[in-house]
């Protein structure tokens, strides 16, 4: 490659950020020189192929600027989807509500998984923007944020996150009734009169999703006047996140301990993942659902047809899918949009609660 190609590339994919808004001046010639350590004639190369793709406009005296286009014209017509991972359990009814509800707006979703990984999400996060994508609906990993989805933010590109909130960002989010659904889910056990419930989690801090569902099931104590103790709580579950046979065994092991040693008669477990490995430990108890133990679990596959194996809590992917679509467009087109869309969730019966 060339190096005005290099320079060109570079400053697309600046330009697709959103880093220069309309009437914000591009590098001079002579910063780009000093910049690059290039001649002045390779610079003007660079922005001669940004001109001729009607990127920018030189003017004598003013400098370089984004060419003024009307708004369908700036649009590649590409929404980005960042997922840590999809299933049946959750994630395949919301690609199809955002794809379907995004052909309405005349826009094609570039899927990408990030497998949960930081390195991989800020990856994919560069091809899209590479891609000249219109905007981004992302799933974050869990933890840090990483620097891509940061200077995205700040650069204020069209960005919504979904299942989860961006704490600390200016992003906006759409994410389900965690905190409620955890509360309500919390509260019909206690009503069954169990006395020690556990709630099964990998690290609570790592989303907001998992920290509304912890605060949710202590909201249902409070409610009811129970105290609780560390006894109540699995929060160091490492294979949900990493899929590793040993995690997995180490996981199942812990439970199965916790159970015995302090009397759990019920579960609540945050994740799908968590409740296949709590089942499996509640198995090896020598025990069974529902009539030695209930559980209630988030994002259990609906069969519809069948009951399920377990009661579960089931977001309801198909509206966050739309209000996904309807709030992205509405950022791609600079109106005022909602932070926070929280849609509401519910309840489907299985086998593993007692009538």
């Amino acid at each position: 490659m060339k190096l005005y190609e290099i320079i060109y590339t570079q400053l697309k994919k600046r330009i697709n950020s959103g880093e220069f808004d309309n009437g914000k001046l591009l590098p001079t010639e002579k910063s780009l020189q000093e910049e690059y350590n290039v001649s002045r004639i390779t610079v003007k190369q660079a922005y001669s192929k940004l001109s001729e793709e009607g990127l920018i406009t030189r003017t004598a005296g003013k400098g370089t600027m984004l060419a003024e286009k009307s708004a369908t014209d700036k649009r590649n017509g590409l929404i980005g989807l960042v997922l840590c991972d999809f299933d049946s359990a959750f994630g395949e009814r919301l690609i199809k509500s955002i794809e379907g509800n995004a052909r309405k707006y005349g826009y094609s979703i570039v899927l990408k998984r990030s497998f949960d990984n930081h390195e991989t999400e800020s990856r994919v996060l560069n091809e899209l923007i590479e891609t000249g994508i219109d905007g981004i609906i992302i799933q974050n990993c869990h933890g840090n944020f990483t620097k891509n989805l940061i200077e995205l933010a700040v650069k204020n590109f069209p960005l919504i996150s979904v299942d989860r909130y961006a704490k600390g960002l200016l992003i906006p989010s759409v994410t389900s009734n965690n905190f409620s659904a955890c509360v309500s889910a919390t509260e019909r056990l206690l009503k069954r009169g169990h006395k020690k419930i556990l709630l099964a989690s990998v690290n609570p801090k790592s989303t907001s999703t998992l920290t509304e569902r912890a605060e949710g099931f202590k909201q249902a104590h409070i409610n009811y006047g129970i105290s609780l103790s560390v006894s109540n709580f699995i929060n160091d579950l490492k294979s949900p996140i990493s899929k590793k046979a040993a995690d997995i065994e180490t996981d199942v092991l812990k439970i199965k301990n916790h159970i015995s040693e302090n009397n759990i008669t019920a579960i609540i477990a945050t994740e799908r993942f968590v409740a296949d490995l709590c089942a499996k430990a509640v198995q090896e108890n020598g025990k069974e659902f529902p009539n030695d133990c209930e559980m209630i679990c988030f994002d259990y596959e609906d069969l519809f047809l069948s009951r399920s194996d377990y009661t579960h809590i089931l977001q309801n992917e198909e509206e966050m899918g739309r209000i996904c679509i309807e709030q992205l467009i509405k950022k791609i087109n600079k109106e005022d949009i909602s932070m926070r869309s929280v849609i509401e969730s519910k309840l489907i019966i299985g086998n593993s609660t007692k009538e």
